[in-house]
């Protein structure tokens, strides 16, 4: 997952975190609070946006509130995503519903590397053998 830095990523990547959150999957019921607090965040923030567009004495102000609503929504974002994957557990494929990406072990690395002359002795002579 890459870190999106514009509002309306930020606000994509919320509405595809909630998405499947509303629909009530069992077992995720204690979640609803914080799913919630992300609507009323992205409803608020495009709200703000909306109001930006239209008024620019007020401007600064809302850009402002805007900054904390999606620091605020973000932080509950996180929150969110730390709890599915403790409830469902890291490697459960059912966090990519949510667009998380499960845990599924790590490639092993290939060790058969061939010895190079530094490893197994040297193929020439360093200089004239002295008797």
């Amino acid at each position: 997952m890459s870190q999106e830095t514009t509002y309306t990523g930020i606000r994509g990547e919320w509405q595809d975190l909630n998405s499947p959150l509303a629909e009530h999957p069992p077992g995720l019921e204690h979640l609803e609070p914080f799913r919630l607090k992300l609507v009323t965040a992205l409803d608020r923030s495009l709200e703000i946006t909306k109001l930006q567009a239209g008024l620019s004495a007020q401007k600064q102000e809302l850009t402002k509130e805007l900054r904390q609503v999606m620091n605020d929504g973000q932080r509950v974002a996180a929150v969110l995503r730390k709890a599915l994957k403790q409830q469902l557990g890291p490697k459960a494929e059912q966090l990519a519903a949510f667009k998380l990406q499960p845990f599924r072990g790590r490639k092993v690395k290939n060790d058969t590397q061939e010895p190079g002359p530094a490893a197994g002795g040297s193929a020439a002579p360093m200089g004239p053998e002295v008797p």
